[in-house]
């Protein structure tokens, strides 16, 4: 009895404790090349730093952005598209302190009013 006990309350324990996988999300999915794209993080470790990874449509990627989570472990950055070439990009960020890497988001850039 006393064993289940443990074993309930290790269980438990770990569910709590358990990271949940980063995400991204990206808005709009769709914008004018002289627009603005906001990215959103959630899920990753509180007060630490991460690396924001985007990748243009030919395959080849910026240089990492470094970056600060805030103390609920989420982020937001503006992304000024009038730099970017029209066509499909793509956004992750990885954990600094967990090395999870979030999911891949993608938006596309437009040279006509979407």
């Amino acid at each position: 009895m006393k064993l289940l006990k443990v074993l309930s309350l290790a269980l438990f324990l770990s569910a709590c404790f358990a990271q949940t996988k980063p995400k991204v999300t990206v808005t709009p999915l769709k914008v004018l090349h002289t627009g603005h794209v906001i990215m959103r993080g959630t899920g990753f470790t509180p007060k630490t730093n991460v690396t924001s990874h985007l990748r243009r449509p030919d395959g080849t990627e910026f240089p990492v952005l470094p970056m600060l989570t805030d103390d609920r472990g989420e982020l937001m950055h503006d992304i000024d598209t009038l730099i970017l070439t029209p066509g499909v990009h793509e956004i992750w960020v990885v954990d600094g302190r967990s090395k999870l890497s979030s999911n891949v988001a993608r938006f596309e850039v437009t040279l006509e009013q979407p």
